[in-house]
């Protein structure tokens, strides 16, 4: 697993590792679940940057949403689902 790094053209620092088990990179997701004080709410749809393990949350992901273009923002994988599951 390689530390969160800077990426071209985006605005905050994210790795573009996959952890096993998790959404692959680039995996279309929608938010189904927040916190009080989330800045998107339930249904918006984004897309999978990268993924790591993390001790509390489980798998956490870092995530461009599509009403944030090229800004990567890290969320707990709980908090997402398929965007059109099949």
């Amino acid at each position: 697993m390689t530390d969160p790094d800077v990426h071209p053209g985006y605005a905050g620092m994210f790795t573009r590792d996959q952890y096993p088990g998790a959404y692959p990179n680039g995996t279309r997701i929608r938010k189904v679940k927040c916190d009080p004080g989330d800045a998107h709410p339930v249904g918006t749809t984004g897309t999978v940057l990268g993924s790591m393990g993390h001790p509390s949350l489980g798998v956490g992901y870092f995530i461009e949403w599509d009403p944030l273009p090229r800004h990567a923002v890290f969320l707990a994988g709980w908090k997402i689902g398929l965007a059109s599951p099949h």
